[in-house]
């Protein structure tokens, strides 16, 4: 064999090699991806089960410890995991009877990881209800309907719960009352809230004009049209919309 066979010979296995190579990190980042998705969303499922019975100290360790963390609630926002703290210390307060059950179950999650892996976005319905029962029987208790856009993000590598905007359209109580979002908003602006535990003073008070408030309001996606690529139109949409006036 000659030199220059030799050497053809040896380019086309170095090519080779390197297109295996660029293969299996393509394969890598991949699995990668799907990897931090499924964690996301065991992660998430997890903080359902705390908050069911308001399991404070596991509810506040999904957090981060970035000071960018919010609760974007209905309610006004509470900042930084000493707002989290804030808001399930009242939450998870013992005076809350044996038989308390908020159940709100994630669904339909949509994960969007973005490319540099140290942040994520997931959108959800959080369906369920929230129950207290004495003697065994339920006395009081509302079902709920609404939606999650969660943003979430890796420290030590480990993934977190960064910040959670929250809508609830409709609420119904057991007694068969359905609240829509305008009968529901006139109770929290003016604030009642419900239950026997008034809320902590958020950091940032509820915004009087949040269209979160009014029926028909879309919450902003956070991620494209999976096929087009495009902008969706919920912007069209709300642009519509007239913020609640509260009387």
């Amino acid at each position: 064999m000659s030199a220059k066979s030799a050497e053809e010979r040896l380019n086309v296995l170095e090519n080779l090699v390197q297109k295996q190579e660029s293969y299996i990190g393509t394969l890598e980042k991949k699995l990668t991806h799907l990897e931090d998705i499924e964690v996301i969303k065991r992660l998430q499922k997890a903080y359902a089960f705390y908050v069911e019975h308001m399991m404070r100290d596991e509810i506040i360790d999904c957090f981060a410890d970035s000071p960018d963390v919010v609760l974007n609630w209905l309610e006004g926002q509470w900042l930084g995991k000493e707002g989290v703290k804030r808001y399930f210390g009242y939450a998870g307060n013992p005076a809350n009877p044996p038989g308390f059950s908020h159940q709100v179950m994630p669904t339909g999650g949509i994960i969007t990881v973005e490319p540099d892996g140290k942040t994520a976005e997931g959108r959800w319905y959080g369906f369920g209800g929230i129950f207290f029962s004495e003697g065994g029987e339920v006395n009081r208790g509302t079902l709920t309907s609404g939606i999650y856009e969660v943003g979430y993000i890796k420290e030590s590598g480990i993934w977190k719960m960064l910040s959670i905007r929250w809508i609830i359209p409709y609420v119904v109580r057991i007694d068969g009352i359905c609240e829509g979002p305008e009968i529901r908003s006139r109770r929290i602006l003016k604030g009642d809230v419900g239950g026997s535990v008034p809320l902590p003073e958020p950091n940032i008070p509820v915004d009087k004009n949040d269209l979160r408030y009014v029926s028909g309001y879309i919450f902003p996606f956070h991620y494209k049209h999976p096929v087009t690529g495009k902008e969706t139109s919920e912007a069209v949409r709300n642009a519509r919309l007239k913020p609640l006036k509260i009387e």
